[in-house]
């Protein structure tokens, strides 16, 4: 009789758990459709007028390897900026304007959906890249045919 409680206690506790798994999951998915093509973004200065840093971020459903190449190909249209490294494994590129220079990478969350990361750093004396940053954001979201948007500042 202890063996079938026993059981039937297993039993009852691996029901929980797959239920609670598939709670957990739904949350996940409802959390990332929520910030799919939000561009967030920052803007660090150093006190002393010494460099500044710009980022933004948005997460787009399209597989990472389309993203890279959309940037490189964008990338290499833009006569304002030069490429000053790629590194194909990490899907990351570098680049400058002569005053700033800069970062993308594309991460891959899954094999469909990827996070776009950009960073840039100029001189403190120099405006904010951050809405030249976000613009090329859109961009690259309209080459790929997605929906993007900044997120609230």
């Amino acid at each position: 009789m202890k063996t079938l409680s026993n059981l039937r206690n297993s039993f009852l506790l691996g029901s929980v758990l797959l239920a609670m798994s598939g709670v957990v999951e739904a949350q996940a998915l409802f959390l990332t459709r929520k910030v799919i093509g939000r561009i967030e973004q920052m803007s660090q200065s150093a006190p002393s007028g010494g460099v500044s840093y710009d980022t933004a971020a948005v997460i787009v459903e399209v597989a990472p390897d389309k993203v890279f190449e959309t940037i490189k190909r964008l990338l290499a249209q833009n006569s304002e900026v030069r490429v000053t490294r790629s590194d194909e494994a990490r899907r990351l590129v570098e680049f400058t304007d002569g005053t700033r220079i800069g970062g993308i990478q594309v991460n891959p969350l899954d094999e469909h959906m990827s996070q776009l990361l950009v960073s840039t750093a100029h001189p403190g004396n120099t405006m904010s890249s951050t809405p030249t940053i976000v613009t090329r954001i859109l961009a690259v979201c309209r080459e790929l045919n997605v929906v993007c948007q900044p997120g609230q500042p």
